[in-house]
């Protein structure tokens, strides 16, 4: 139901048709004496962009874009959206944004956790193919999975699920997982001599492929089966350590090394942390990892970045975890704390953002998207851990809100039911899974994978060493 209509000259189009209007905003193209109507609802349903969204229209009916901005008249539009149920007795449906808002909450909902993890996990059962392979990217505007690939993401599928297996006790997930990382391992994993063994795609081996396959085999109750490429993983890993950054990035290209050292320095000491934590034969001394994290806290400290807090925070709470040391759980205060602030939290910004993380005033730490906000949320979860075991009710009330607003998005994000993927013929492709963002319903692996992995560390915390409370009858 339309209203609101506004004017729109050639040089106001994108900060009116402007990304996080996708979806609320309609266009109203005239041209000729023909008038049409994009909805909100069919941009969605399309997964198109204003700019593509006018170039085909334009297309279609033969007119230049110099021709039309000429002689056209171009209006936006807001639009009211009502799903109309087909089935008997059921009234309309108020939606935004083509879905209905999910509510925050006061406090961390744990079932709103499970209802997420268990929603993705009948997702990657349900999608799985016959090799044991998950979809890594899947558009739901053309039914078809993209030719897109991506080994690190695929193996964050593995450990997912892996962990929901575990949490539930479940033989199919356990099964099912298996056999993924079976695949996974099979398609990707290539001996390089003298001990080592990598992650290759297109002739590219990075240190972050090598750590999170390392994890998933750690993660499998059967890692014995595996046990040959968790030791050459590890001695890759162990070969990238460097004595100033803690760890290059890339076995190969040796030209990119140092690329996306925020992302791969954190999963190659989670690996060596939960190595230690999990009795890995093959673990690194304690010595070196406390070496290693003292440098990629030093370098983090020089320039600070985002992308380095999850997975350095989970480092940290694992080792904290096995070896009891502050200055790891005061590290992971430091970096949460400093990420908080850009979790986005406004009443001016649309009701179905709330909850992300984004910030707006630095676009170089990247865009908003749904496999960063779970990632994020697995850092903060085990900050929580560490702030109830320490008794830091002040951080622990701070990050626990934080976590129920996270959750807020990625149930906002996932497709539940069936009004929010009326527009989808193959359902089944879809439910459980994870949009990138409200305005861009393509799915890709590691949004469910990372929303997965927060949602089981929110509903089984690590575990942390029990501490005495302070002798307060002795202070002075």
């Amino acid at each position: 139901m339309v209203h609101d209509f506004q004017e729109v000259p050639a040089e106001r189009f994108a900060c009116t048709f402007m990304q996080r209007a996708r979806g609320l905003t309609g266009m109203e193209v005239t041209y000729g004496g023909e008038v049409t109507r994009i909805s909100p609802t069919r941009m969605l349903a399309g997964n198109l962009r204003f700019r593509r969204a006018l170039e085909r229209h334009l297309a279609e009916a033969s007119v230049s874009a110099e021709d039309f901005f000429r002689a056209g008249r171009l209006r936006a539009f807001a639009g009211r959206q009502y799903l109309l149920p087909g089935n008997a007795g059921s009234g309309p449906v108020k939606l935004y944004r083509g879905s209905t808002l999910i509510s925050p909450t006061r406090s961390l909902d744990k079932e709103r956790a499970s209802d997420l993890a268990d929603g993705i996990g009948g997702w990657m059962l349900h999608n799985q193919a016959a090799d044991g392979s998950l979809p890594y990217k899947y558009w739901p505007s053309r039914g078809r999975q993209s030719p897109a690939d991506n080994a690190i993401r695929r193996f964050l599928g593995s450990l997912a699920m892996f962990r929901l297996a575990e949490l539930r006790r479940n033989s199919a997930l356990l099964e099912a997982a298996t056999r993924n990382l079976r695949y996974n391992l099979g398609r990707y994993f290539r001996p390089t001599g003298e001990g080592c063994g990598v992650i290759v795609e297109q002739a590219v081996a990075k240190l972050g492929a090598a750590a999170v396959a390392g994890l998933a085999i750690l993660a499998s109750p059967a890692r014995d089966q595996f046990s040959e490429q968790l030791a050459m993983l590890s001695e890759a890993v162990g070969s990238l350590a460097d004595s100033d950054s803690g760890f290059r990035t890339f076995f190969f290209p040796r030209r990119r090394d140092g690329d996306n050292w925020n992302f791969y320095s954190g999963e190659a000491l989670l690996f060596w942390a939960e190595s230690i934590r999990l009795g890995s034969p093959y673990a690194p001394s304690a010595e070196r990892c406390m070496a290693a994290f003292q440098r990629c806290r030093a370098r983090h400290r020089l320039d600070r970045n985002p992308a380095f807090v999850p997975w350095h925070s989970q480092a940290c709470a694992s080792l904290y975890a096995t070896t009891g040391r502050q200055e790891f759980a005061d590290f992971a205060f430091e970096i949460s704390d400093w990420l908080l602030p850009m979790q986005q939290w406004d009443d001016a910004l649309p009701p179905d953002l709330a909850g992300r993380f984004f910030n707006p005033r630095r676009p170089d730490f990247g865009p908003p998207h749904a496999a960063s906000t779970g990632a994020y949320l697995e850092g903060l979860a085990d900050a929580l851990a560490l702030a109830r075991a320490l008794g830091n009710q002040a951080r622990a009330t701070r990050y626990a809100r934080s976590l129920a607003r996270g959750l807020r998005s990625l149930r906002q994000l996932q497709f539940r039911d069936d009004r929010d993927t009326f527009y989808i013929s193959r359902k089944r492709r879809v439910l459980g899974a994870l949009r990138t963002e409200a305005y861009d319903n393509a799915i890709r692996v590691d949004s469910a994978a990372h929303a997965l992995l927060a949602a089981v560390k929110i509903l089984q915390p690590l575990t942390m060493p029990s501490l005495r409370p302070p002798d307060i009858s002795s202070a002075k």
